[in-house]
């Protein structure tokens, strides 16, 4: 039987990933029997340290260090070995010493960081079988950690999904519990879902969440460019999407549209970037040249991100944009073409099983 260190290679490595796609295959793990199943538990954790530090001698020396002696060396291989048997069971004192000194290893964080993210290809898949792969990770180890915000991030995307604001907002609560011990890109991810989901309702505190996602993509902007540079371009190509939106399509009572401002802000969104930031930077733009009346304009841009969709193998993006372009298909009276082209974005939505997508794209 594989096990969990083998099945998600853990050794770390300093190559930038391409985190819009899984490390692996998305889809069960090989050893689990039914959804309920464990994907990664205490063995496969201890295991995966054991084989980054030779031994469990190694590893029990290098925690006891970092313990400042607190306990024997003889005391730390015990307390891994009994820690090792814990399967899914909270961890206890040694789960909570070795997360605090080790972390995760790295394929686990970069898997529930794709699941976590709305600009990666797990929002391509169907609601249900993105529910069932969420699930089984949201227990020890990872639970016991910071990188549970990434399960709830994923969790919160589902309700919305299914139209479940209230759902939403009570996971965006527990995510907001672990901000302050997570990465810079969970906590720019939780802001950002945080004013998506109060967008609406409470439009003050939207903006302050995008207050906060714009500050902390300000202040991590070197490492982010450096170390996850397709994660910032798309980060920021959200911020400049939910900061430009309400200018187009403003809150019922606060105000008139602002569509050239709009304009001003997509264009900020640099053309060379990754697929779904330039998908994000023509769906924007072809929109508000759409309410702008420039016509020809946003049918150029629905083109393009008809192409930037393709590009990033995105179906929910390219459902996007194929609605985008059934408007500017209406707007220059070919109706036909644009029931066709409205029609395919149905038919994607409904392949997800998207309640919120498909209900965006009724005819007109």
């Amino acid at each position: 039987m594989e096990s969990g260190v083998t099945r998600l290679s853990m050794t770390r490595s300093d190559k930038k990933p391409d985190r819009s796609s899984p490390p692996v295959e998305p889809g069960p793990p090989a050893h689990t029997e039914g959804p309920s199943a464990a994907p990664f538990d205490w063995r496969d954790y201890v295991d995966a340290l054991i084989a980054e530090r030779g031994s469990l001698a190694a590893l029990a020396a290098h925690l006891c260090e970092r313990r400042n002696h607190a306990e024997d060396q003889g005391s730390v291989e015990r307390g891994l070995r009994r820690l090792r048997e814990r399967g899914s069971r909270p961890g206890g004192v040694w789960g909570d010493r070795a997360l605090r000194c080790f972390g995760l290893p790295g394929a686990v964080s970069d898997r529930v960081r794709w699941m976590g993210q709305y600009h990666t290809r797990f929002t391509d898949l169907p609601v249900p079988l993105a529910q069932e792969l969420l699930r089984p990770w949201d227990r020890p180890p990872l639970s016991e950690g910071p990188e549970r915000v990434w399960i709830l991030l994923g969790q919160t995307s589902l309700a919305l999904r299914r139209r479940d604001p209230e759902g939403a907002a009570a996971l965006l609560e527990q995510a907001a519990l672990l901000d302050a011990r997570c990465e810079p890109t969970a906590r720019v991810e939780l802001a950002l879902v945080e004013a998506f989901v109060y967008a609406r309702r409470h439009p003050v505190r939207a903006g302050e969440a995008l207050e906060r996602a714009s500050a902390l993509l300000d202040e991590h902007r070197e490492a982010l460019e450096r170390d996850a540079p397709e994660d910032y371009a798309c980060l920021f190509a959200r911020l400049i999407d939910q900061r430009a939106y309400p200018l187009n399509k403003p809150p019922k009572g606060h105000g008139r549209p602002v569509h050239h401002v709009a304009l001003v802000l997509y264009q900020s969104i640099p053309e060379d970037g990754p697929p779904f930031a330039r998908c994000r930077r023509h769906n924007g733009m072809g929109w508000t040249h759409l309410h702008l009346g420039e016509g020809e304009a946003a049918r150029r841009h629905a083109l393009a991100s008809v192409r930037a969709a393709g590009d990033s193998g995105s179906l929910r993006m390219r459902a996007m944009a194929l609605n985008l372009l059934a408007a500017t298909l209406e707007a220059r009276h070919q109706h036909g073409d644009a029931r066709q082209a409205r029609a395919r974005a149905q038919a994607i939505a409904a392949r997800l099983e998207d309640e919120a997508l498909r209900l965006r794209f009724r005819s007109r």
